[in-house]
């Protein structure tokens, strides 16, 4: 078990090393990803780590949340994939192929003499590994679920990643991956509107990335705040800045922004895995005043079109199946969600990790504040027990 920033640092070269060997990684799972998301978040993590013949074939990132169980006043400690930390898109187990059933074999085990109350696997990218992992926790102990995952009032699955497979051309992507209509659409809107010079993409570097950030996120706010809220809008705005500044301090970060003169019209955010030679598309952006419905349409064109003179492999829609992203010859590539928890009720009893004390105190500390006595005290009581 992995749970400090120095043990973790010292993981670098053997994390790095499997990262080559899983064909299954993602840069979601790389150790400079992950560690940007245990610096920022002391006291949620855990990594688990196999080794064989002294050697580091397998890792399993978690992260960790506190749960106030109002049946019975304890304490829980849940368990999700440790890549949600920083909001990421695909999460799961770095593997080396050779030694993958006995490590998930193990990592469960150990897992299963763990106290937790709901260990949650939400876009786990290897069904194979799923039903691995799912199936070494016996059906008698444990109940193992494969929820559905649906968003915008269940019009959206977002458990479906269209992506797009790219060729070695743009011309050949043009003629093979999209219908007569799209093409011709497309050839259209580049012709009328990009060729003339009445707009033009650039791509935002380290110098104009905060103005790009903050031209994308305006734009989404404004879109999402009538049927989200304003509160919910900015609260998701904020993880998309998290996540987009993570990828411009690696390096990872493509932002093209179409301009119309001094003026943006929409602006795109992708995070690059050249390891795995994807693009993964994360969040876009448009003037809502602009009189320019075709700015979606030139912003990914340009994008797949970067992605295949750039070498990449795949252009990734990420979760969510909306229609449009099938317009760009994208398939479904679906993601694994599964939750399990103990049947044994007198577990739950005993299903609060030390490792979140901290969080912990801080949850006493808002019931305080907004004057919830009685649990801040069910808390500390808790918290003097198990210290004790």
């Amino acid at each position: 078990m992995i749970d400090t920033l120095t043990a973790f640092d010292r993981l670098e070269r053997d994390w790095r090393a499997l990262e080559v060997l899983d064909p299954e990684g993602t840069v979601f799972l790389s150790w400079a990803w992950l560690r940007q998301a245990f610096a920022a978040n002391p006291d949620r993590w855990r990594v688990l780590g196999v080794k064989a013949s002294g050697n580091y074939v397998g890792f399993f990132p978690l992260k960790y949340r506190v749960h106030w169980s109002r049946a019975n006043n304890e304490l829980h400690s849940e368990i999700e994939a440790g890549g949600r930390l920083l909001w990421s898109e695909y999460t799961g187990f770095l593997c080396d192929p050779a030694h993958e059933a006995q490590t998930i074999a193990l990592i469960a085990h150990t897992l299963q003499g763990m106290p937790w109350s709901r260990l949650s696997l939400r876009y786990e990218a290897s069904m194979r590994r799923a039903r691995r992992f799912a199936d070494a926790f016996g059906t008698d102990l444990f109940d193992v679920q494969w929820p559905e995952y649906r968003i915008n009032r269940g019009e959206t699955d977002n458990l479906l990643c269209p992506q797009v497979s790219l060729p070695q051309e743009f011309e050949t992507y043009m003629q093979e991956s999209l219908s007569r209509n799209t093409r011709q659409k497309l050839r259209r809107l580049m012709r009328n509107h990009l060729d003339t010079g009445e707009v033009e993409i650039t791509n935002a570097g380290s110098d104009d990335f905060e103005d790009a950030l903050h031209h994308l996120l305006e734009f989404w706010v404004s879109k999402w705040v009538p049927s989200k809220g304003a509160a919910t809008a900015q609260k998701v705005a904020a993880n998309y800045a998290q996540i987009l500044r993570a990828a411009q301090s690696l390096g990872l970060l493509y932002m093209p922004i179409l301009w119309r003169g001094e003026t943006p019209l929409g602006v795109l955010g992708h995070i690059l895995d050249p390891q795995m030679r994807r693009v993964h598309f994360i969040v876009a952006g448009r003037s809502e005043d602009a009189d320019a419905p075709y700015v979606g349409h030139l912003l990914h064109a340009h994008s797949i079109r970067w992605a295949i003179e750039n070498g990449y492999e795949i252009y990734d829609f990420c979760h969510g199946n909306e229609a449009y992203k099938y317009s760009f010859g994208a398939t479904d590539n679906r993601v694994n969600y599964l939750t399990i928890r103990p049947r044994d009720t007198a577990a739950l009893d005993q299903s609060f990790d030390p490792i979140c004390n901290a969080e912990a105190l801080r949850r006493a500390l808002q019931y305080v504040e907004a004057g919830q006595n009685g649990r801040a005290r069910t808390i500390c009581a808790r918290l003097a027990d198990l210290l004790g």
